[in-house]
């Protein structure tokens, strides 16, 4: 059942930040991007969202691109992340995340797309699916867009999946649920232009979850949370997110 509220989160109170420096954490590698809106960067190693910056005023950045260094382990989430919750057979439901024990992505030959990866192995053993991954520039407009397939031969009902929307909260975000849902981040200091995150395909926002768990504080970023089909034996479905600025 879809839900609709309008709602904002304020700007969250995050606790002093650890004494250590940047230059105490392995280094990133990253491959920087760009569409006619946006200047972004993709780790190497993940394919997850590293840098979003508006071309308009390179200086902001509307992910957490300065703490990537610190937040590159296992149990931080990253826009490029995905959860499942699903079941086989009318059995109990499991869940399934991406970034928990994180496992070398497969890079798949970019055909239209960006940058393209088979994630599946991040999930863990036993899940069902593939899970593929692809940045996209679509007429200028930069897209995030997974293909879930059903590589068992049993239908695989997918509750929800949910995309980890890692954005700066200081500025405020807006979320508004529904089929042709909504969610706006805006700048701390209320300048213009400002992030709109859209659906892409069937992708309804049916709601916009917190994390159950934290890997630490101020990590409380909510989840864009879509579902409720069922992947039939072979079957294939893209979800995905739609990045516009304002």
């Amino acid at each position: 059942m879809t839900s609709h509220f309008s709602a904002w989160l304020l700007p969250v109170a995050v606790l002093a930040a650890s004494p250590a420096l940047a230059a105490d954490y392995p280094a990133i590698q990253t491959k920087a991007y760009s569409t006619p809106q946006l200047l972004f960067a993709l780790r190497t190693d993940t394919q997850t969202l590293a840098r979003l910056t508006p071309v308009a005023d390179p200086s902001h950045d509307f992910t957490l691109g300065p703490r990537e260094q610190e937040r590159q382990f296992d149990g931080y989430r990253h826009i490029g992340d995905l959860t499942l919750k699903l079941r086989q057979g009318g059995g109990a439901w499991q869940d399934y995340t991406s970034y928990t024990a994180r496992q070398p992505i497969r890079v798949l030959p970019a055909v239209r797309a960006l940058a393209t990866a088979d994630i599946s192995a991040s999930f863990g053993a036993g899940l069902p699916l593939t899970v593929e991954r692809r940045w996209i520039n679509d007429k200028g407009t930069l897209v995030l867009r997974y293909t879930l397939i059903n590589r068992s031969k049993q239908p695989v009902e997918v509750a929800e999946a949910g995309m980890p929307l890692i954005v700066d909260q200081s500025g405020g975000v807006k979320a508004r649920p529904g089929d042709q849902g909504v969610v706006e981040v805006r700048r701390p200091d209320g300048q213009r232009p400002t992030l709109r995150i859209q659906p892409d395909g069937r992708t309804p926002l049916n709601s916009w979850q917190p994390p159950v768990e934290q890997r630490a504080t101020g990590e409380n970023h909510p989840s864009w949370v879509t579902g409720g089909f069922t992947l039939k034996p072979g079957a294939r479905r893209d979800i995905g997110l739609r990045f516009v600025v304002r």
